[in-house]
């Protein structure tokens, strides 16, 4: 049977925090097209080895950022594949068989597509959409500037959702495979912990944790915000949210916003700024201006002076710790 990508579903990772272009010129690297075959059919088998693949800006690099791999040189060049590192970078003889050393990070795919197989994110594409980068060459592990991580994700997802004929009969035999997104989950889980509740006003609880979400900045804010009040205000708790498989770094940021009220509350404004744990900085700083601008709406005085002080505090905080 022809293949033509391989998808792995893996929940448990690390939200990216740069993003890299990885590039693979089958002409030239030491990782050959037969190779790429080879391994092609043991992903889809569910045999998952292994893989390493340069950095050249590896000071950059970390565990949990996210990458996309390019083809270059002759043939259907463009985005085949994207993932995330699962190690940091490490030190290893370089691929060309010098006597020089290079910086590899392990890789984790989301999904291959075949680029001789079937349809990617050609170069022509990339260079009408991002034209400031040079998509014909250029050294493997190039960090990219966070509004091109923005575009490429954009760009990925709408690739993923045109081809879903292609992936979509391997990944439901997968037994772990959750077609929802994280999004679709934490609505759906934030929906059914604040149901049937309502807020000093009258109006249903959910309309604030889906306010906040909607305020954040990338899909982690949004995530993070929908779900930041369901451990606080209701009755389910974090194996709760951790049963559904949501990265790490989520949990770590809802620990950080759920308030302990044995904890007097600008100790736990002035521990979420300590921790430099920015999502959960940024949910915090969404949630008390929504709750601000419905305070002073509902005449809540006293709610809008404690928000007033949390907001100022980390407002604050921020500005002295990024001189």
């Amino acid at each position: 049977m022809e293949l033509d990508i391989k998808l792995q579903i893996n929940k448990k990772q690390e939200f990216l925090h740069n993003t890299f272009l990885l590039r693979w010129n089958p002409a030239i690297s030491s990782y050959t097209m037969a190779q790429f075959d080879k391994e092609l059919e043991m992903w889809a088998g569910g045999d998952w080895a292994d893989f390493d693949w340069s950095i050249f800006e590896w000071q950059k690099a970390h565990r949990g950022d996210r990458f996309f791999m390019v083809r270059v040189g002759e043939g259907n060049t463009g985005i085949f594949a994207a993932g995330r590192f699962i190690s940091e970078p490490f030190e290893d003889e370089d691929w060309r068989n010098n006597d020089k050393t290079s910086y590899y990070g392990q890789l984790e795919f989301e999904a291959i597509f075949h680029p001789e197989r079937a349809d990617i994110i050609t170069t022509d594409e990339l260079k009408r959409e991002l034209p400031h980068i040079d998509w014909d060459k250029g050294h493997s592990g190039e960090s990219v500037d966070s509004q091109t991580a923005d575009k490429l994700e954009l760009l990925w997802r709408d690739h993923i959702g045109r081809n879903k004929h292609l992936y979509l009969p391997r990944a439901i035999k997968n037994e772990f495979y959750d077609s929802r997104s994280d999004i679709d989950k934490a609505i759906e889980l934030a929906s059914t912990a604040h149901a049937a509740d309502y807020d000093l006003d009258g109006n249903p609880t959910i309309l604030h944790p889906l306010a906040v979400g909607m305020m954040g900045h990338n899909d982690l804010e949004r995530i993070v915000g929908f779900l930041h009040d369901v451990v606080e205000d209701t009755r389910y708790d974090f194996s709760d949210i951790e049963d559904l498989d949501f990265p790490q770094v989520v949990i770590e940021a809802l620990k950080l916003l759920t308030h302990d009220k044995h904890t007097p509350y600008m100790e736990y404004i002035e521990r979420i700024c300590k921790s430099g744990n920015m999502t959960a900085i940024n949910v915090k700083m969404n949630d008390l201006k929504h709750n601000l601008a419905r305070g002073r709406e509902g005449g809540h005085t006293q709610c809008v002076e404690k928000h007033t002080k949390a907001l100022a505090y980390i407002e604050n905080y921020i500005a002295e710790h990024s001189k």
